[in-house]
């Protein structure tokens, strides 16, 4: 009887499992100003991309915009005055500006953690405690327990590396690139996959269209996840 090939999943967070209704780039803003005390109007911050970025890029580039030292120290002061405003914000932005799940992902990790020889992870730019608490308000963290963050490296591609020896040494057993699957919705998860040698696959839920993620070829691309059964064949059960 063949073996069956162990697999292991990484997702993205926002724009791939969830939107937070803003609640995030508002923390980011709010975080930065608190740490330092800066006193800067909402319509003079520094235009941010967040598609695929991780938290300690856009930690390295507001630092350089407000000419604050970038150190370890600086740099965890950002974080923990950050997610107390994430933390804060996550309730009221998910009420009043519509953060919510994305169609089709309960259903679809439910399904997955059905099957032993599938093991879920995260690769996301989020710090780690933000990402478990986004988590945590959507009532997924209990399918993650483990992962690679925002806070592990500037570059998201450095990422794929780290999440793949994580998930090894939590799950017990040696985990390649060619066992992995890595899930986004930006050009910059696609390239992720890549860096790493990774399957890549893209949703089109976050800010680039169908489209726009066909561009950069990847080895799957979904409109959404409601059709649970075309995840499952991408990855081939």
């Amino acid at each position: 009887m063949p073996t069956v090939r162990r697999r292991l999943l990484l997702f993205d967070i926002d724009g791939t499992l969830l939107h937070t209704g803003g609640a995030g780039i508002s923390a980011i803003y709010d975080g930065i100003q608190a740490a330092f005390d800066l006193q800067v109007p909402e319509d003079q911050m520094p235009a941010l991309n967040l598609a695929g970025a991780t938290d300690a890029g856009l930690a390295r580039f507001l630092f350089k915009h407000f000419q604050i030292d970038h150190n370890s120290e600086n740099e965890e002061a950002f974080y923990e005055a950050y997610h107390d405003k994430l933390s804060q914000n996550l309730d009221k932005h998910s009420q009043d500006n519509g953060g919510k799940l994305l169609p089709g992902i309960t259903e679809l990790l439910e399904n997955l953690c059905q099957y032993d020889h599938l093991d879920l992870g995260l690769l996301t730019g989020n710090i780690q405690r933000g990402a478990w608490t986004k988590l945590e308000q959507f009532e997924i963290r209990h399918f993650f327990h483990t992962g690679a963050f925002g806070d592990d490296h500037h570059d998201r591609n450095h990422l794929g590396p780290i999440a793949i020896n994580r998930a090894s040494q939590h799950f017990d057993r040696e985990i390649t690139a060619a066992d992995t699957v890595i899930i986004g919705d930006t050009p910059k998860d696609i390239a992720c996959a890549r860096a790493c040698g990774a399957c890549a696959i893209a949703v089109a839920t976050g800010t680039f269209s169908f489209e726009a993620l066909a561009d950069f070829q990847p080895d799957h691309l979904f409109e959404n996840f409601e059709d649970n059964s075309s995840f499952l064949n991408a990855i081939g059960l």
